[in-house]
């Protein structure tokens, strides 16, 4: 997560997580479709409940002699299921069409009687399913769409600050702020920042940081600074 979190610092990651957002948002929308109930019957030869971070997830039910695996959220099923289901019971499972997500379940007792079935929306009405899978998309669009939108911000502004950034440091891009003398390579050491983060050790001499702290000179020209450590190793900064 820190790490994911360090990564939005740059503008591309932005406009990367934007556009595959809204790809796949819009490949769903394209592809939302009413429900088409298929059924699968045989005997219950495992049910095993999923959960991410201790939050319950989805449950994957196994068929004697059916190589698939199908999953199910049992909170979305009415009445509501049976914590465990009884292991080599006769079942009866309707799955989506083209998928193996279960949309209805009937389940016997140890007679392989009495059946009990259980059912969810896309069931019960099939042309939820389109309805509820293009809002998702329509929702996923729009959040790529603003991903995007905050990577065209921080492009614009970045462009901007550049010239301000480089002036403040005392030169402009593709000009030497100001004349550095070259510090001896310390062994070992390792690039980043000095504790008052106005230089950048860059393994072989200081280069100087704008006041923004945004941009370092690389001896050739302002670039983003993007996310840097404090500089191990290296000698002691110029003065000033």
């Amino acid at each position: 997560m820190i790490g994911l979190i360090g990564l939005l610092r740059f503008k591309w990651t932005w406009l990367i997580v934007g556009v595959v957002v809204l790809f796949v948002s819009v490949i769903a929308f394209a592809g939302a479709h009413p429900a088409a109930p298929v059924q699968v019957s045989g005997t219950i030869s495992d049910y095993e409940e999923f959960t991410r971070n201790n939050v319950y997830d989805h449950n994957e039910l196994t068929i004697s002699g059916d190589s698939n695996k199908y999953t199910l959220d049992k909170t979305s099923f009415h009445p509501a299921l049976p914590e465990s289901l009884l292991k080599d019971g006769k079942v009866d499972i309707w799955i989506d069409s083209g998928s193996t997500t279960v949309i209805a379940i009937q389940l016997y007792d140890e007679n392989d009687a009495n059946p009990i079935k259980y059912t969810t929306d896309h069931y019960d009405n099939p042309a939820s399913e389109r309805s509820d899978t293009q809002n998702a998309g329509i929702v996923g669009s729009v959040i790529g769409v603003l991903l995007i939108g905050v990577f065209g911000l921080m492009f614009f502004l970045g462009r901007r600050g550049r010239p301000a950034a480089a002036a403040m440091a005392g030169g402009l891009p593709g000009q030497l702020p100001m004349q550095v003398a070259g510090t001896p390579a310390a062994p070992g050491s390792s690039v980043g920042v000095s504790p008052d983060g106005k230089w950048y050790w860059d393994g072989a001499q200081w280069q100087k940081v704008s006041d923004d702290g945004h941009w370092r000179w690389n001896g050739t020209q302002w670039v983003e600074l993007g996310v840097v450590y404090s500089a191990r190793g290296a000698p002691p900064p110029p003065a000033g």
